[in-house]
């Protein structure tokens, strides 16, 4: 699995399999689940499940590493974010109103709070009466949280 990702990532991945699987292996899918999550996957329990049976209910971390490969193959959520903004542009601006991003951070899906919003529109700069362009707001919503220990 070393020629599929970079040393510094592999070492990311051991460090959080080993964090929650102390016994060596992922025996549960809710463990399968808070590894994947904590190194930023979004798996649905289908694919969890399905991972974790195919590896027989116990997952080393030899397993663990080829079902991130796989699944990191699978998802890319960026794209998928862009695609949605794109099927929202008839026009092929690649722009949206900011309140109706506010709108749609707000009120769909688990919907965040108004505090959240700002804070988002405050580090992605967005102003709350202009247009956001689209791929530049999904590039700073998806980075990684800095790590600051």
């Amino acid at each position: 699995m070393a020629r599929y990702f970079k040393e510094q990532d592999i070492d990311e991945f051991r460090e959080c399999f080993y964090l929650f699987a102390r016994s060596g292996q992922i025996t549960s899918l809710d463990e399968l689940t808070v590894v994947m999550r904590s190194l930023g996957m979004s798996p649905t329990i289908q694919e969890l499940t399905g991972y974790l049976k195919g590896k027989g209910g116990k997952m080393s971390f030899a397993d663990f590493l080829e079902v991130m490969h796989i699944h990191s193959r699978a998802e890319n959520l960026p794209n998928e974010v862009v695609n949605a903004f794109r099927a929202g542009d008839p026009e092929k601006k690649g722009v949206v109103p900011a309140k109706q991003l506010r709108n749609l951070l707000q009120n769909w899906g688990e919907g965040l709070s108004q505090r959240e919003v700002d804070n988002i529109f405050r580090e992605a700069n967005v102003s709350n009466n202009g247009t956001v362009r689209y791929e530049d707001f999904v590039k700073i919503a998806c980075a990684p949280v800095p790590d600051y220990y």
